[in-house]
């Protein structure tokens, strides 16, 4: 499929993912890589994950960082850990398919210390009330859902939603540009009096900080596995 549809120059030049590739990745079934097949997923273990990450990487980094992206840190991952039954059933099927998820932690005073987030999230009625700003959220411009922490002013505990892009108060601010990942989706995202359902809570109120360490921890794995593949890559040219 890579040397069939995807032509790196053209996602260079155009700074944007084709939307056939985009389609054409869905009906590979590669946004549900290491989703269970019970969830509509390939089922993948995480070591085979990596080498599939390993061959997209060596092929176009733009590609591998969509994908990571989506199921290494975005919704599939935190689900995957933490998530209840009913959250798995009602949203790693779409994942599966290709619904795009980014994860929306850092802000734009809050780089490698999370814990100093200050994106706020209230009790109100039979949810919560999300306002605050995110940025680097990869795969941000393209998703359909989200994974946001945010923090309880009283309290000051963070906690850990599933958020929908198109609930009202989600606005993706900016697109980020960078030198090397021409393509990537990457963007500003605030979020203004975002209601979000109590069911849409990620393990316990106030255990977010957890929950977006251990998920970067455990997603960051094909990173490394990416960039092998570059590695490789350039290797067997110079041969």
């Amino acid at each position: 499929f890579l040397i069939a549809e995807v032509d790196s120059a053209v996602i260079d030049r155009s700074g944007e993912y084709p939307p056939r590739v985009v389609d054409g990745l869905r009906k590979l079934g590669a946004f549900g890589i290491k989703i269970s097949k019970e969830y509509g997923g390939l089922g993948f273990t995480v070591s085979e994950y990596c080498r599939a990450m390993e061959m997209v990487g060596s092929y176009d980094a733009n590609i591998s960082a969509l994908l990571s992206a989506h199921q290494s840190i975005g919704v599939p991952q935190p689900l995957k850990l933490f998530g209840t039954e009913e959250q798995k059933r009602k949203y790693l099927p779409r994942c599966a398919k290709g619904a795009i998820s980014a994860f929306a932690l850092t802000e734009p005073h809050v780089g490698s210390d999370p814990a100093s987030l200050t994106t706020t999230v209230v009790k109100h009625g039979d949810g919560f009330l999300i306002n605050g700003e995110k940025l680097w959220c990869t795969n941000g411009t393209l998703a359909e859902l989200l994974v946001v922490m945010a923090r309880n002013p009283e309290t000051k505990r963070i906690s850990t939603f599933v958020v929908e892009t198109s609930a009202p108060g989600v606005k993706v601010e900016h697109r980020c540009r960078f030198m090397g990942l021409r393509a990537l989706a990457n963007g500003v995202i605030s979020f203004k009096d975002v209601f979000v359902p109590r069911a849409d809570l990620i393990g316990e109120e106030g255990g977010g900080l957890k929950i977006a360490l251990i998920t970067l921890n455990t997603g960051r794995l094909t990173l490394p596995a990416a960039t092998a593949g570059v590695a490789k890559q350039c290797l067997d040219i110079m041969k």
